[in-house]
């Protein structure tokens, strides 16, 4: 993960992760070279309105200590030797060792932060003598590469960051590159054609968006170091050539430099609106540059060091505004090259950045620009709050059977009633010990391969094994909540619940809890009291304020498939070639044939989005009240013009179907009051190739008298 893009999940978590009642707590945020700056201005942004923290420079600091919510920023440089200006002794007395002193005489604990971890890991001595210097309560290391993995790590995954929309959706590997289109040229010169293409299609596309914002095309050369051949050379030179023919040069401040014997043009690329279009460079870019207006890289040749080639990618993930935009070609980055497909290597986690499925929107296709509502889905904390003990107790009572109430448990006492309910439920609460399987005496030959274990020895697991088998238990059954901010929860919930209802311990309810017999019965507990806790969430969506933002809606002129997709034959579709998601539900599947079957009635149909801003929604409310937005699965255009809205379902199959549909149904009757020709709401199958829906608002999802057949055929 990119370091800007963590920026701010990391803010969160230093706010509200260390919660320390009787302990006040100030952070020292150590970077290399000039980093600690970028990342001082993007805290300050985002701290500007709360105020929570407050991000200063070491001449910031009053009181000649640090204060509670300070984070210092400081070089790495400027404080890893004894004679440095921050740590050497001073007339006025402003050290960073005296800032750390004063914090704990006023008991404000010290935590440290370091960024770019890995280097620091490598400076060995220096590093260990300084962190001890400051004391530090907590250290929390960052880095995309980590040379070491602690218990009380976290990683967080790209999907979290793209949901976020500080990164892009994905990263598309030379898109629409024919070789039928090379009349003749050299590939290098296909590559940067296409590569050029791409930024000024990015650039029409924000100009089209209103927003100043132009693409940065990075192009990396051959490696720069004395061994380069005469190719290498040649590879520059031409490309150097090219670019003057396109009329980008460093004269005219299109074109900027960045190798070890040339820097040109370098000052304000990072902004936004820079008039620099390409940036060509060779080895690493300086460590932390940030420039999330580079959305389209250009490799030539061969790049030896495949960390390297990742960490170049990674400069075009970010989002300019943090904010996925309604044009999807803007949500993705592209990369053109030359490289062998084998020598890309990316971790399965991030497998689906480098997609190949890609559809084109028709030729013929004529602009609908019909209103679509995106909702902001971020007002919700993703965390379990302080109320989930109490929706676990609830759960617990309701499944379990368990209770704390003397006229239900009656004489005998709560603790032996509730055991007894547990014991009723085949929950085994008499657990010895949790054993672990050890091969033995096992003979390998030292090489690649696998070899059957005939013989195993079975040991008990350690309290501190047990205690970390229950983190990982708890990380992995928190459902759609942040693991690192709710996994504490749930394991402290639990505790308690064994504690107060069973009388039983935390260490022999670990035991009980991590039994394989339990699992499935304590896993389905969570999931119920997880259930609780989102409603509980839900009503507090209600009384959040929702902004709905409008924007006109079109098919996109292109669209990108991961592989959860799969290509389908389609002619009618709006996009080609059309691919379906490999879990579409048996009536999208059946609509889709359906409507193959009439083609001949139909201009184009198109299967919606679910779940982006580029997708088409309208807003409805949902049984408790919430504000949300209803993706609408099919839009279709008839030969006679007018266009159908039809989400496909089957009777009764979702608690939100009457309100889906009459949303969908005022809001055909609004658009249709401002001269549209629409038609739809909720469609369902008849058989024997009959699909129905309601022309008027209904009551209920129960049957479908009175309902309009379907007929393409028909459609005036």
């Amino acid at each position: 993960m990119t370091m800007a893009a963590f920026l701010a999940q990391l803010c969160e978590e230093l706010r509200d992760r260390y919660d320390l009642p009787r302990r006040q707590a100030a952070f020292i945020w150590l970077a290399p070279n000039q980093l600690h700056l970028q990342s001082l201005q993007a805290l300050r942004r985002y701290f500007a309105e709360t105020r929570s923290l407050r991000p200063i420079q070491f001449e910031d600091v009053v009181d000649n200590r640090l204060l509670p919510g300070d984070v210092l920023f400081l070089n790495w440089q400027s404080v890893n030797k004894s004679g440095n200006l921050y740590i050497r002794d001073n007339e006025s007395d402003r050290t960073l060792q005296r800032y750390v002193e004063q914090a704990k005489l006023h008991d404000t604990e010290i935590i440290v932060i370091l960024d770019e971890a890995h280097l620091f890991a490598a400076k060995g001595k220096a590093a260990g003598e300084l962190l001890q210097t400051l004391y530090a309560k907590i250290e929390i290391d960052v880095s995309a590469t980590p040379l070491f993995h602690s218990d009380y790590g976290h990683t967080i995954k790209r999907p979290e960051v793209v949901a976020a929309e500080m990164i892009k959706q994905g990263v598309v590997l030379n898109p629409r590159l024919d070789a039928g289109e090379q009349a003749g040229r050299h590939l290098n010169q296909v590559l940067l054609d296409e590569a050029l293409g791409k930024r000024q299609e990015l650039a029409d596309a924000y100009a089209q968006l209103g927003k100043k914002i132009n693409p940065l095309l990075l192009i990396q050369l051959p490696n720069d170091n004395q061994k380069e051949s005469a190719y290498d050379l040649q590879i520059r030179d031409a490309v150097l050539a090219m670019l003057e023919v396109k009329g980008i040069t460093t004269q005219n401040h299109r074109l900027a430099v960045w190798l070890s014997n040339e820097k040109t043009n370098l000052d304000g690329i990072e902004a936004p609106d820079s008039m620099v279009d390409v940036l060509l460079f060779k080895q690493a870019i300086a460590l932390g540059w940030d420039c999330p207006r580079a959305a389209v890289l250009l490799i030539f040749r061969e790049n030896k060091q495949e960390t390297f080639t990742i960490q170049t990618v990674g400069r075009i993930l970010r989002m300019p505004e943090q904010q996925h935009y309604p044009l999807p070609v803007l949500n993705y980055g592209y990369v053109y090259t030359d490289l062998s497909r084998d020598i890309i290597q990316v971790v399965r986690d991030d497998m689906d950045y480098l997609v190949q499925n890609k559809a084109y929107r028709v030729a013929h296709y004529a602009d609908l620009g019909l209103p679509s509502a995106y909702l902001n889905t971020r007002l919700v904390r993703n965390r379990l709050s302080s109320k989930f003990r109490k929706c676990l107790y609830e759960a617990a009572e309701a499944y379990l059977g368990v209770s704390r109430d003397p006229d239900v448990t009656g004489s005998e006492s709560p603790s032996s009633y509730n055991q007894r309910q547990l014991k009723a439920k085949m929950i085994e609460l008499e657990v010895g010990r949790i054993e672990i399987p050890i091969p033995r005496d096992l003979q390998i030959q030292g090489e690649e391969g696998a070899t059957q274990v005939a013989q195993k020895e079975r040991f008990a697991k350690t309290q501190d094994e047990l205690d970390r088998l229950f983190r990982q238990f708890a990380r992995a059954h928190v459902g759609w909540y942040a693991k690192v901010d709710s996994a504490p929860t749930l394991e402290m919930g639990l505790k308690m619940f064994f504690e107060e209802y069973l009388m039983i311990d935390e260490y022999s309810a670990v035991k009980i809890m991590l039994y394989e017999q339990n699992k499935p019965r304590i896993i389905e507990l969570i999931d119920q009291a997880l259930a609780r806790h989102d409603e509980l969430l839900q009503q507090q969506a209600k009384l959040a304020s929702k902004q709905v933002n409008e924007s006109p809606w079109d098919v996109p002129s292109e669209r990108i498939f991961n592989e959860h997709y799969q290509e389908r034959p389609a002619e009618a579709h709006a996009l080609q070639p059309f691919y379906e998601q490999q879990r579409a539900s048996r009536p999208e599947r059946t609509f889709v044939d359906f409507l193959e079957k009439n083609r001949q009635h139909l201009d184009w149909w198109y299967k919606n989005g679910d779940k982006n801003k580029e997708d088409f929604a309208v807003v409805y409310e949902d049984r408790e009240g919430v504000t949300r937005g209803f993706y609408v699965d099919f839009v279709i255009r008839h030969k006679s013009g007018r266009v159908a809205l039809f989400d496909t379902k089957t009777l009764d199959s979702d608690p939100e179907f009457v309100n889906k549909h009459n949303a969908l149904h005022a809001y055909i009757q609004t658009e249709n009051q401002r001269g549209r020709k629409l038609m739809g709401g909720i469609i369902v199958p008849k058989g024997e190739g009959v699909w129905k829906f309601c022309e008027n608002p209904i009551s209920s999802a129960r049957d479908t008298m009175g309902w309009t057949l379907y007929d393409p055929a028909n459609v005036d």
